[in-house]
Parts: structure tokens; sequence; C-alpha cells
């Protein structure tokens, strides 16, 4: 007499919820080792871009960020405080560049030295970006390969 038999089935359904209770968790763990290197990637651009940062403010400005169900990893200027001369503000101005000021021009005789009217920025972000993806992409590849030994085995 032919039939079903659907036990693999039933052991397979009980791997899956036993794979997706652990998840989460994983899922967390890996955006934080994410969230490790694109910190540590952006601190080595900071370096590389000419900034002067010898006191290490702009670096310690910098903080990593984790989706409340940890469904990201991000970096960026802290915000502790906002305005114009804040870690953000200031983050943004080095990264992109930001515009001089031009001189009041009430001396007839002045001539200004400065021939350009825009400060050019760092693009240490940028920089970080391209050279940080292919080591997210390492880490999601391993973990997807956990899930995969997790479901085969």
């Amino acid at each position: 007499m032919q039939s079903v038999d659907l036990t693999d089935l039933d052991q397979l359904d009980n791997d899956l919820k036993e794979l997706f209770d652990k998840i989460p968790d994983r899922r967390r763990q890996l955006h934080e080792k994410i969230a490790d290197v694109i910190k540590s990637e952006v601190d080595i651009q900071i370096s590389r871009s000419g900034l002067n940062d010898s006191s290490g403010h702009v670096k310690a400005w910098q903080e990593q960020h984790i989706g409340s169900r940890g469904g990201y990893a991000a970096v960026r200027a802290s915000d502790t405080s906002t305005g114009n001369n804040s870690p953000g503000a200031i983050t943004n101005y080095l990264e992109n560049g930001h515009r001089i000021r031009e001189p009041s021009g009430k001396n007839k005789h002045y001539r200004p030295r400065l021939k350009k009217p825009y400060v050019d920025g760092y693009h240490f972000y940028s920089a970080a970006r391209k050279s940080a993806e292919s080591q997210a992409i390492t880490a999601a590849e391993e973990y997807v390969k956990e899930i995969a030994d997790k479901l085969e085995g």
C-alpha cells in the first residue's frame, strides 16, 4: 500500500521554528559586527583623508548605531547637541566642504588672498563606504552560510 510520509517535513518544520527563534539574536550580532567594521573603517579614512585630528575629536564624535530590532547598522556623528557647532554639523562640514565667508570689503585697498569660494570636503564617509562594503558582504555571507548549515544539519 502506498502512503505519504510527512515525518521529514515535520522535522524540517521544527528545525525552521528553532532557527527562526534564534535568528533575531544572530541578526543583531551580525549588524553589531558590521557596525564595528564600519566604525573602524571610518576612523581609518579620517586619518587617511589629511584631516588634522590629532586630538581625536572627530573620531570620537562618530558613533555606531544598531536598529532597535537589529535590522541595520550605521555609523554617524553623535547627536548630543544641535546647531551650527554640533558634532553632526561639523562632521557634515568636514565631509562635504563649506562656503568661505567673504570679507566685509570696507577698506578700499583690501585684496582678498582667497581665490575660491568653497572649502573642499575630506569625503571620509564616502571612502569608508567603498572599502567597508566588501567586509560587510563577507560577514553577511558567513551569516547565510551559518543559516544554511543549521538547516542542513
